[in-house]
């Protein structure tokens, strides 16, 4: 599983990264905080039919260094991600490097009031010095990510930043949750 994890860092990375300076290059929590609800009322108006809009590569839910997905916890599975290989996969069969299933630990940060935040362990992509291609890194680094489920449909909406500096307790009081 971690050859998967570190794949799909590497895509992203390489397909799913904005440009801009430096200091812009990295979504802050309020930022997914935001898109992910504003996906949230996109996907409650629109139902099914809007999910392809979190299938593309160049949508507004695609910034910086995150991206939009939707999952479907009671189908287990991933129903939209701008990353094609992650498309139907099982959520209970998806863990960080750590071996914690995250499945169920975002399905439950999603089931909250005002969804909440959940950290994990996931593998960087990096280019070592004189390598000539992008590796995995052996020092995971911590992901956080924010789940909130759409009023009226089957669907759990989320989007995750790698972020050292903000407690779990902290993130959710971003939202009004208390953990």
């Amino acid at each position: 599983m971690r050859h998967i994890q570190c794949a799909v860092a590497l895509v992203a990375m390489l397909g799913l990264a904005g440009t801009g300076t430096a200091a812009d290059d990295h979504a802050s929590p309020e930022e997914v905080i935001a898109k992910v609800q504003a996906a949230a009322g996109y996907i409650e108006t629109e139902g099914e039919a809007g999910l392809s809009l979190f299938d593309e590569a160049e949508s507004d839910y695609v910034w910086k260094d995150s991206y939009v997905f939707v999952w479907d916890c009671a189908a287990d599975k991933v129903v939209a991600h701008p990353v094609a290989a992650n498309r139907g996969l099982t959520l209970s069969t998806i863990s960080d490097v750590t071996g914690k299933a995250l499945g169920p630990l975002l399905c439950a940060a999603a089931k909250r009031a005002r969804g909440g935040w959940a950290g994990s362990r996931w593998s960087e992509a990096v280019r070592p010095a004189g390598a000539g291609r992008l590796q995995c890194s052996d020092q995971p680094l911590r992901k956080v990510t924010y789940m909130y489920s759409v009023a009226g449909q089957p669907y759990q909406v989320g989007a995750g930043i790698t972020n050292d500096t903000h407690s779990l307790e902290q993130l959710d009081a971003l939202v009004g949750e208390k953990p």
